[in-house]
């Protein structure tokens, strides 16, 4: 109070505590639907409310933005009544609902102002008591701090070598900006690395470790609509018959991190947003504007698996039985998925049930459909702490080739079909490219020659024609294939082809040209990529492919 009392003798002012409220302060990357037009920093309420003006929103951090579109998801199912379905022939009577909703082509201003004023300090960033996504418990749980490193990808943090992150360190952590803390909260909460974490102390109970977040080294894929507002509804997936839940956010009371997860069917638990294995604290600057350190910990020491798939997701089944979502791979663009995330489950792989809702079956109006993307957000990482390339792609309009449980659509089936026999061959070539560069290198380079001089062992142990190949074989296959799937003329390929022809071959040719022709001025290494070069000449089909077979 005398503080207080001498700031106003002083003429001075008392100072407002930090704040950084989401749904108005900008710090997402909207895109207008004029292809012209620059891109602005929106907070929440602008993004839904404009959402029929908007092409896009996003953020630069991929694995955030596989949280931020669950995100979006379930506040526009609460905004638009989506996220309850009817009582009566549920699923139909929500996939009519939906479409009514779609029609109307945006969301109620009013409807959005509602729900954020049911939760108007739950938004801010820096709330004392319930700071948006995080857990204000840390403070006093938590000895210590984690370091503004911890919470930013990309940086080093702990004993990490400073060179293998840029020059960030723990001696001279640099803030955040609280948009982009925003970006790397989200991430962490999705993507977090299991195992050693700042120690929390919670009633007498000292624990530092944590399980992986929810999505860590996953795909997750995205339906994209000609504006952000159809991607918005489209992205809603159907919410089942469990209870009603409440996401993180919308919960009257904090977890107990020692208690049991409740299990939830509802669309919170069904978009992983009802609890997350990490507990995440930001201290903010005295204005706000930045975040200058941070507690990242464990959230539960008991874990509870949702019963339902993740919408997100394609799923494949091991030896044993067990479904699991498919690895991401960095290596791996997003094309050579497109048949198995088209057709239902094949081989023991389920798509995301999220497409399931994206057919004409699903009532979704076809002048949507016909223009309807697919956007990936994938982080290739282990379990731990290794991280190794996050990626995002969007593929041209494709899901209009959907196939439905209930039909059967001859054009669909046949067109699905040749991207099934691209894919197909455009693996069995890879295979056999990867196969040749490294046979071909590892003959030519015989402990009694080398070629130019450079030595046959390398770190992967198969020399460098292998990696290098590979790399240019994938970039130019991509291309390739697409000209396939909309049957356009390809090198090897003439439209109303069954199959892809040559196409591969000539692209997997030219990669192992390019990678040997360098090597061979010497006769006998010539020689040997020669005859190496003859497997890669014979037309494939399926029969001759194993995984075809």
């Amino acid at each position: 109070m005398l503080s207080v009392a001498l700031c106003f003798l002083v003429g001075g002012a008392i100072p407002s505590p930090p704040s950084f409220d989401v749904t108005i302060a900008p710090w997402l990357i909207a895109r207008s639907r004029d292809v012209l037009a620059a891109p602005e920093m929106l907070g929440l309420r602008d993004v839904l409310i404009r959402s029929h003006e908007l092409s896009d929103v996003e953020i630069p951090l991929p694995p955030g933005a596989a949280v931020l579109w669950r995100i979006l998801a379930l506040i526009t199912a609460r905004i638009t009544g989506l996220d309850q379905p009817p009582n009566k022939n549920p699923k139909r009577k929500w996939q009519a609902r939906r479409s009514q909703i779609l029609s109307k082509g945006r969301l109620d201003p009013e409807a959005v102002d509602a729900y954020f004023a049911d939760y108007s300090e739950r938004f801010d960033l820096f709330h004392p008591e319930r700071p948006w996504l995080q857990d204000p418990r840390l403070r006093e749980e938590c000895p210590k701090t984690s370091g503004v490193n911890k919470l930013a990808w990309g940086r080093t943090a702990g004993e990490n070598q400073v060179w293998l992150g840029g020059h960030h360190h723990d001696l001279d952590p640099h803030p955040l900006d609280s948009a982009e803390a925003v970006w790397h909260l989200l991430a962490t909460l999705g993507y977090g690395p299991s195992g050693m974490c700042t120690a929390r102390v919670v009633r007498g109970r000292s624990e530092r470790n944590v399980t992986a977040g929810p999505l860590r080294g996953t795909v997750s894929y995205h339906p994209l609509g000609r504006t952000l507002f159809e991607s918005l509804i489209l992205n809603i997936p159907y919410p089942g018959t469990g209870a009603a839940d409440l996401a993180f956010w919308e919960q009257p009371e904090l977890n107990d991190p020692l208690g049991l997860p409740e299990e939830s069917a509802g669309l919170a638990g069904i978009l992983r947003l009802d609890h997350f294995r990490h507990a995440v604290l930001l201290h903010p600057s005295p204005d706000g504007s930045h975040v200058v350190d941070a507690w990242v910990t464990w959230a539960w020491r008991e874990r509870n698996i949702s019963p339902e798939l993740d919408p997100y997701l394609i799923y494949q089944t091991s030896k044993e039985g067990r479904v699991y979502p498919r690895p991401a791979e960095a290596e791996r663009a997003i094309w050579r998925d497109l048949d198995a995330l088209l057709h239902y489950g094949e081989d023991g792989n389920y798509r995301p049930t999220i497409l399931d809702n994206c057919t004409p079956l699903a009532q979704v109006p076809q002048e949507v459909l016909d223009s309807l993307r697919l956007r990936a957000f994938g982080f290739d990482q282990d379990g731990q702490a290794r991280d190794k390339q996050w990626f995002t792609a969007t593929t041209p309009a494709v899901l209009r080739w959907l196939a439905d449980r209930e039909t059967d659509d001859n054009e669909n089936a046949r067109i699905v079909r040749r991207i099934t026999l691209a894919r197909k061959a455009a693996e069995a070539l890879g295979r056999r490219l990867e196969k040749a560069c490294k046979e071909a290198w590892k003959e030519s380079n015989s402990p009694s020659s080398t070629s130019s001089g450079t030595n046959a062992k390398t770190e992967t142990g198969v020399g460098p024609w292998v990696q290098h190949g590979m790399s240019r074989y994938w970039a130019k296959a991509e291309p390739v294939f697409w000209n396939i799937v909309y049957d356009r003329p390809a090198q090897g390929y003439t439209p109303g082809m069954a199959g892809p022809g040559n196409a591969f071959n000539l692209v997997a040719l030219a990669a192992y040209d390019e990678v040997t022709g360098p090597y061979c001025e010497r006769p006998r290494v010539a020689k040997v990529v020669e005859r190496h070069r003859s497997t890669l000449f014979s037309n494939w089909t399926p029969k001759q492919d194993k995984e075809a077979a």
